[in-house]
């Protein structure tokens, strides 16, 4: 069919359902080509609006879904965990609430196994379906409107595919849930609308298919039990019979989906929800109501108006409000007006009465107001019910524009001029809006540094850019490991330290706001630790002990912060704490043979030797590369305790395992100094020379052993040279 055709008679019987008509005269007649010329265009649009993001890497949570997830890293070996346990549980993290959204796990997982981490394929692939749910939507809403309204569906579709609240979605890999969900309630549409044209099964099966697909894709699903048969009522005539099997076309699914969710989620409990994620959590009810009631009025605004967009909204950016404010007042009042205007205008099937409906329905899972979710406001959750509001907006400029000019000869109207001109304005500020935000969703540090700016007081918004700022110093210690000139490796540190201290201030600035997060400690502990080396002398070893030890107050259970703990305390020379926090990691987390080795270390610098033999076998059973450590470490534990024998048989078997520890002939030699044997300890040293003649500690050693026999001359001859080879 063209997209100028006239409707046959058949098809507009079919498609008469009380719905109010709106006359559009000779409107088709300006989209005089073929429908599926429509279709690429609409792909096309949204393909290339989003393309700024195909060089993207990770950005926000897509390390949960995808790099750091266990299960889809193993491809499609992971399948069976992925449909078998909750959705973070491949990165080991114990949500506030466990979700369960197999569907999106499962492509990655596929994904990966096509080609492993790489983002820019995902990052396509996302586009993709977006742009084919979105030609989808232009199909479904060519089938719910009448034939007259041709233009309408077309400028709908763009008007969405383009909004700019959009983009969390579809620039953030994770966002693939969401994208699923809407392709797949589509579908589940275009199913319904066909089997009540047409009265066969296979339509139902169709539906069937779709709400189980899309509620495995994503649980918001379930607002489309009232969303379905609301847009069977606006869009068709149908009888009870008609209804009754649509619901139990799609309760099954449903039922299907909470019965593999509960199998799954059952064995877990969620803890408390917490104030940073929600930030009305702990408040009265009649707080959160109000609180909900102001926010679902922002949603409104960002809607029509969607002047900024924000990936973080946290506890304290939004404001906590009561009854008493205008903000709330203001909100209700205006949902109250919408929903009064759209029932008066059930009869009529008015599709702004539908729009109303669609987004008040849609957007209820995340107002609140029934029950708290895991996030107090997020731009994502207009995904979904933002198709309520286009549709709503587009048909009241037609309805104003049409109505106007029934009675004026002329095509081109004052009234269509301003339609036209206000749906023109706004395609191009949500298509420059949306382009010039997705490019923020680059990766964390372009992200978090672009909406800091907007949302400075999220407390982990602060946390977040401050780990995006640690991550951007640890690229230039990088850096530094390639040879480069004295001059660059110089620029690089200094960057390093400089990101670092910005760093701290940004999670500090986080913990002045919400001092009770407890990764917010560990991450500034760890900060001084690594500028430790750069400052000896200013005490940042016990800054990072202090920040750690807080971030244990607050969570002793964490297993990163008690073994970033006990390596500050074992870089301290205080052996005895950091064998105890050793001991909590290695009795938590068996499967950590890697702390073993550290473990043993330390027992070894206690003068417990039999103990670090013990932990450092253990090590060596999962990790037999790591022989020449144990037994260095060992030689210095027995050199400590003053069994230099044992400290010497151990150095040699350090060295026969590798003959390149530096730190071993510094050690072997400083033990034969020890014992007045000279010759031995200068064999030592020239062997580590000949071994390596660019390493400056075997001369500076050497120039040490000379000055020790007062030569000071060759002393200073040594010293020399050893600096000349010091880069």
């Amino acid at each position: 069919m063209s997209f100028h055709n006239k409707p046959s008679k058949k098809d507009s019987k079919k498609q008469e359902s009380g719905i109010e008509q709106i006359p559009i005269n000779n409107a088709a007649n300006f989209f005089p080509i073929k429908e599926w010329y429509v279709y690429l265009l609409v792909f096309i649009f949204t393909f290339i609006l989003y393309s700024n993001t195909f060089h993207h890497q990770w950005a926000l949570d897509d390390g949960a879904v995808f790099n750091e997830n266990v299960y889809v890293k193993q491809g499609s070996e992971g399948y069976g965990k992925i449909l078998t346990t909750y959705s973070m549980h491949g990165v080991k993290i114990n949500p506030e609430a466990y979700q369960y959204r197999p569907l999106s796990l499962l492509m990655f997982a596929t994904e990966w196994e096509i080609s492993p981490d790489n983002p820019t394929l995902y990052h396509v692939l996302n586009v993709l379906w977006y742009a084919l749910a979105c030609v989808l939507l232009f199909i479904v809403l060519r089938k719910m409107f009448v034939e007259k309204n041709k233009l309408l569906p077309f400028i709908i579709t763009i008007l969405y595919a383009s909004h700019p609240m959009h983009t969390e979605v579809v620039a953030n890999i994770k966002g693939r849930d969401e994208i699923l969900l809407l392709l797949f309630i589509l579908s589940g549409i275009w199913f319904t609308l066909h089997y009540i044209d047409k009265k066969k099964s296979v339509f139902l099966a169709g539906i069937f298919i779709s709400f189980l697909l899309a509620m495995f894709s994503k649980e918001s699903a379930i607002t489309f039990l009232a969303a379905i048969p609301l847009t069977v009522y606006f869009f068709r005539k149908a009888e009870r019979k008609d209804y009754i099997y649509i619901m139990t076309a799609i309760s099954i699914p449903v039922i299907i989906y909470l019965i593999a969710r509960f199998a799954v989620l059952s064995d877990y409990t969620s803890s408390e929800l917490s104030t940073i994620n929600n930030y009305f959590a702990e408040q009265t009810l009649l707080t959160r109501w109000a609180c909900a009631i102001m926010l679902l009025g922002k949603y409104l605004l960002l809607l029509i108006f969607p002047y900024q967009q924000v990936c973080d909204y946290s506890f304290n950016q939004l404001p906590l409000v009561g009854f008493g404010s205008w903000q709330t007042l203001l909100s209700l009042l205006i949902y109250v007006a919408l929903i009064i205007y759209a029932i008066r205008s059930l009869r009529k099937k008015s599709p702004v009465a539908y729009g109303i409906f669609f987004f008040i329905i849609t957007m209820s899972i995340y107002s609140n107001l029934v029950y708290l979710i895991g996030s107090s406001f997020a731009d994502r959750f207009l995904f979904i019910p933002s198709l309520g509001y286009c549709m709503a907006i587009v048909y009241l400029l037609y309805q104003y524009a049409d109505k106007k000019s029934t009675q004026q000869a002329s095509y081109i109207t004052p009234s269509r001029l301003i339609s036209g001109g206000l749906l023109i304005i706004m395609l191009l500020f949500f298509t420059v809006k949306t382009y010039t935000r997705s490019a923020e969703w680059e990766n964390n540090f372009t992200l978090y540094g672009a909406d800091i700016k907007k949302s400075e007081n999220s407390a982990r918004l602060n946390f977040l850019w401050g780990e995006a700022l640690r991550d951007k110093a640890i690229e230039y210690q990088n850096k530094n490991n390639t040879p480069s000139p004295s001059a660059v490796l110089e620029k690089n540190s200094l960057m390093y330290r400089a990101y670092l201290w910005k760093s701290i201030l940004a999670v500090k600035k986080g913990i002045a706001i919400y001092p009770k997060h407890a990764n917010a400690y560990d991450r500034v502990g760890f900060a001084f630790y690594s500028l430790h080396p750069y400052y000896s002398n200013e005490g940042f070893l016990d800054s990072a002990v202090y920040y750690y030890s807080r971030a244990l107050q607050l969570n002793p259970k964490s297993i990163i912060t008690q073994y970033n703990i006990a390596i500050a305390y074992y870089n301290k020379g205080d052996y005895e704490n950091a064998k105890n926090h050793y001991l909590y990691v290695v009795q938590s987390d068996t499967s950590e043979h890697v702390v073993r080795f550290d473990l043993g270390s330390t027992y070894a610098m206690l003068g417990k030797l039999d103990s670090a033999r013990y932990h450092f076998t253990l090590y060596l059973q999962k990790h037999p590369e790591g022989a020449a450590s144990c037994y260095s470490n060992l030689a210095i534990g027995y050199a400590r305790i003053n069994q230099l024998d044992s400290a010497i048989a151990m150095s040699k078997n350090t060295l026969n395992a590798d003959p390149y520890n530096v730190s071993t002939y510094q050690l072997l030699s400083q033990i034969y100094s020890f014992r007045k044997q000279s010759d031995s300890a200068m064999l030592t040293i020239n062997t580590l020379i000949a071994l390596m003649p660019d390493n400056p500690t075997g001369y500076i050693e050497k120039g040490n052993l000379f000055r020790q026999i007062n030569q000071a001359d060759s002393a200073n001859y040594y010293y020399m040279l050893g600096k000349s080879k010091q880069p």
